[in-house]
């Protein structure tokens, strides 16, 4: 499960394409519970915010897989719902070997992509405050940190971000 080798010492994602996934697809459950085993060694239970894969299916949600050239899940992340204008962004993870490799750019500009052809006006989500390598990506994307909402609100783990989409 390593990327390709250019020959050069430089991983490449060029091999790993971005495409719509099926939320009941073993890949996806396989990195959906990597991603919760990663963040149980740095939360509590109750501040590890998974999402029912049925509420990725419905209207105005859509989930992203990164595959290799070999067919292998090696990163996704998922727009939900949150209102007619706004939704929110969940499940992002790559693991580990093909991290610092742009994935999580790729698929976040695509879940970005998607947010505004489906007519979202902002999209939030939610991280927690010991991922700095989460919180730089989305700060980079232009992201704000806003007083955390909805289930998150009382959790002194998680951080809140939004971005407002525009033309």
């Amino acid at each position: 499960m390593r990327p390709a080798d250019r020959g050069d010492n430089q991983m490449t994602t060029d091999e790993v394409r971005i495409e719509p996934g099926d939320p009941a697809d073993p890949a996806f459950v396989r990195l959906h519970e990597a991603l919760d085993r990663e963040l149980g060694e740095l939360y509590p239970a109750d501040s590890i915010y998974s999402v029912e894969p049925d509420k990725l299916d419905a209207p105005g949600c859509c989930l992203l897989l990164g595959r290799t050239a070999g067919g292998e899940a090696v990163a996704c992340g998922a727009l939900r719902r949150l209102s007619a204008e706004q939704a929110e962004i969940k499940r992002m993870y790559v693991v580990p070997e093909y991290r610092r490799q742009a994935l999580g750019r790729r698929i976040l500009e695509e879940l970005e992509a998607r947010a505004a052809a489906f007519g979202y006006k902002s999209l939030r989500l939610e991280t927690g405050e010991r991922q700095p390598a989460a919180i730089g990506l989305y700060r980079s994307f232009g992201y704000v940190q806003i007083p955390c909402y909805n289930e998150y609100a009382y959790d002194p783990h998680s951080l809140c971000f939004e971005k407002r989409l525009g033309r």
